[in-house]
């Protein structure tokens, strides 16, 4: 349909037939009818004209009404268009094929062109219903991939102020997604808790802003007890700052209790096993990964610490799916990872992370080797869309 204007395509290889529904469909100004002699041309002038209803008859030369009708329920463009077969068939078995095929309704060739003319106009109204809905379930999908993008834009924006104050902590962020991401599947969790699994991970430092830098720039190791209480309460600082999204209140409680231990022993509640929500027993194993990451434990020494954790830090059966994601990602585990400025990259090295400016734009992948010719791109477009927080680089 189009402004109040509907298509009606006639598709019979007699022509009389053909003039008889055009005359009493005529009558109708809002009605564009077109006609066809043939399936071949009749499929030819649907594709051009995008008709809100075909009319055909079931026998025809080259095709019958069935296998005209698949070729049109085959074309995406006409798959909603409203198909009716004229026929003179009574066969039951012949009309319920006709109907799984994908025929809307039969019409016997000898019905009165008055109850003929009614059944058209009532399906015209059933179209321009299907047509308003596909109009709203297009603006919906639109509405929804902006949301989406301006929801990783301001994830994007959050964790580029997060490496801005901690270093490295793009990366982690990176790896934090797909071992929750790896976790979830295993687990089989339902996508909606599998997506607030994944951005709590994302953003399961993003507490780490609130805390003094002095504390942050220290190995945890050294702090004092009142410094290392003081460490402690990111995960509090950074369920504060998500609960703020609306939708997005348990991964909150995710961040929020990401240091519990499985026997009891973490904080801020002491919760032990069941009580502890799952997400957090997931971003548990992604904190304890950190911490091997930023003490730079080898493969082996990961493997022996993450078994040890089992029954204490992790729920046994994360703590072996973790074990299975060590074990599976263990090439990258032997590359060493490094920061480097925008400034410092040179031909030859292998980008290690996707690199993205401040603005969201992706400017290059992961494992690119730099060039003379893509070093030139990256630093023209860092004048003008700075890249912050440096570039991750496979060490040689």
């Amino acid at each position: 349909m189009r402004n109040n204007t509907y298509t009606i395509l006639i598709v019979d290889d007699e022509k009389t037939a053909v003039n008889i529904i055009k005359g009493v469909l005529s009558k109708h100004s809002e009605y564009m009818i077109f006609e066809a002699y043939n399936a071949m041309d009749g499929l030819m002038i649907a594709q051009k004209v995008k008709p809100d209803i075909i009319i055909s008859d079931y026998y025809m030369p080259d095709k019958n009404g069935l296998e005209f009708c698949k070729d049109i329920r085959r074309n995406p463009e006409l798959s909603n268009v409203i198909f009716i077969l004229l026929t003179a068939e009574t066969s039951v078995e012949k009309k319920i094929e006709g109907l799984e095929t994908g025929v809307d309704d039969y019409i016997e060739k000898n019905i009165s062109l008055k109850v003929l003319e009614g059944k058209i106009k009532a399906f015209l109204k059933i179209k321009s219903l299907q047509n308003e809905l596909l109009v709203e379930k297009e603006k919906l999908r639109i509405a929804n991939e902006q949301l989406e993008k301006n929801f990783k834009e301001i994830v994007y924006v959050l964790l580029k102020i997060l490496e801005i104050n901690i270093p490295q902590a793009k990366m982690r962020s990176d790896n934090a997604k797909r071992i929750a991401q790896y976790i979830s599947e295993k687990l089989g969790i339902d996508e909606d808790t599998k997506n607030k699994i994944i951005f709590g991970a994302q953003l399961h430092e993003i507490g780490k802003v609130g805390i003094p830098h002095k504390i942050m720039a220290s190995n945890p190791k050294t702090l004092t007890q009142e410094e290392l209480e003081a460490y402690n309460q990111y995960p509090i600082i950074g369920s504060i700052i998500v609960s703020s999204i609306t939708g997005y209140e348990e991964t909150a409680g995710y961040i929020y209790y990401q240091l519990e231990n499985f026997d009891g022993s973490g904080k801020p509640a002491g919760l032990i096993k069941d009580q502890i929500p799952i997400g957090a027993k997931i971003l548990r194993a992604i904190t304890i990964i950190d911490e091997l990451t930023m003490e730079k434990c080898s493969y082996e020494e990961s493997i022996e610490i993450v078994r040890l954790s089992m029954n204490s830090k992790l729920d046994p059966v994360i703590a072996s799916h973790l074990l299975k994601y060590l074990v599976e990602n263990k090439s990258d585990k032997t590359r060493e990872i490094i920061n480097i400025s925008v400034e410092e990259l040179k031909p030859g090295m292998i980008v290690a992370e996707d690199v993205f400016s401040i603005t969201g734009v992706k400017i290059m992948p992961k494992d690119i080797t730099i060039n003379e010719k893509i070093l030139n791109i990256i630093l023209e477009r860092h004048g003008i869309d700075p890249i912050i927080g440096g570039i991750y680089i496979y060490k040689e």
